[in-house]
């Protein structure tokens, strides 16, 4: 019998990796830092059997001004130094939509998650949403699951307790 599957969400940016409070978007190599307790959670988290998903807004991704060869040079290397750490994710879910173009795939709407929804890939009882943002928070609950918040470029919460 199928099971859904039990998962951690993370927002990328302010969560994960240290967001510029100028920009808000990491696009350079040099501006690329892990927040402290990152890895080692979710090292942790990994070896309880959890599995993972990146879900991130990046306003504007792809125009002229915001490059989507530099995005994918820092997630590109991002994504390195998870694995040389043992981290891997199960997806990476990228909105490159400003909030004016109404898409159904920017946070808090569960758009980039649908494929995951209609095959209930996720156990929504027991997954978690981690994030910054009142976004994230939001997105948490229209899917139905909890939401561990994180102060943007805070250390990253303990999440087994």
């Amino acid at each position: 019998k199928f099971m859904s599957q039990k998962y951690v969400l993370l927002d990328r940016d302010g969560t994960l990796i240290f967001e510029p409070p100028d920009t808000f978007h990491v696009d350079k190599l040099s501006q690329l830092k892990v927040l402290d307790g990152v890895i080692s959670e979710l090292k942790k988290v990994i070896e309880k059997g959890v599995k993972l998903l990146m879900i991130t807004n990046q306003d504007g991704l792809g125009l002229p001004d915001r490059p989507r060869k530099d995005f994918d040079v820092v997630q590109s290397v991002l994504i390195e130094i998870f694995k040389k750490n043992e981290i891997v994710f199960e997806d990476v879910f990228v909105c490159p939509h400003f909030l004016s173009d109404g898409c159904d795939c920017r946070k808090p709407k569960t758009g980039l998650l649908d494929s995951y929804l209609k095959n209930d890939i996720i156990d929504l009882k027991n997954s978690v949403m981690v994030g910054d943002r009142d976004t994230d928070r939001q997105f948490a609950e229209n899917l139905g699951i909890k939401f561990i918040p994180i102060k943007t470029n805070g250390v990253f919460p303990n999440l087994l307790n």
